[in-house]
């Protein structure tokens, strides 16, 4: 109970090693998997009994065909659904970070550009009233940085 009572319940934390599923994707991992194993076992199979060299075969022989497709195809459908479950998530959500970084970068320098016309407004006025203007500017008195 103490290892439930300190987790965290980020997702990095809920693997435990690099072909590990997250709990809450296991589900979607198994269906996955099923799917993806029941085709290619099935297209294996149909392949070597289309192909076979008697015309007729028994059942006991296509079960063991059947058997031996599915123990060939479960190391395909296991990385395969891995990459699936866990794969294109991440790339979707490396995405959306990346889009969302791209929107507050350009936020960001809107800011900074309103900032800096405000200030250059502000000196412009100052001059054609002919009053002093020794307010510095925007990169000196800490609002904002000049190279954003």
């Amino acid at each position: 109970m103490a290892d439930v009572a300190g987790r965290n319940d980020n997702d990095r934390n809920d693997h435990r090693n690099a072909f590990d599923v997250t709990p809450r994707r296991l589900g979607w991992f198994l269906i996955t998997f099923y799917v993806v194993w029941t085709l290619l076992a099935g297209l294996l199979s149909y392949a070597r009994v289309a192909t076979a060299e008697s015309p007729t075969l028994a059942w006991p022989e296509i079960a063991i065909i059947t058997i031996i497709a599915a123990a060939i195809t479960v190391g395909i459908a296991l990385p395969l659904a891995f990459g699936f479950v866990e794969g294109i998530p991440m790339v979707l959500a490396n995405i959306i970070k990346q889009r969302h970084r791209e929107e507050g970068r350009k936020e960001g320098r809107e800011e900074t550009q309103r900032v800096w016309e405000a200030w250059n407004e502000r000196r412009e006025a100052a001059e054609r009233e002919g009053r002093p203007f020794t307010e510095p500017p925007p990169s000196r008195n800490g609002t904002h940085n000049e190279n954003r």
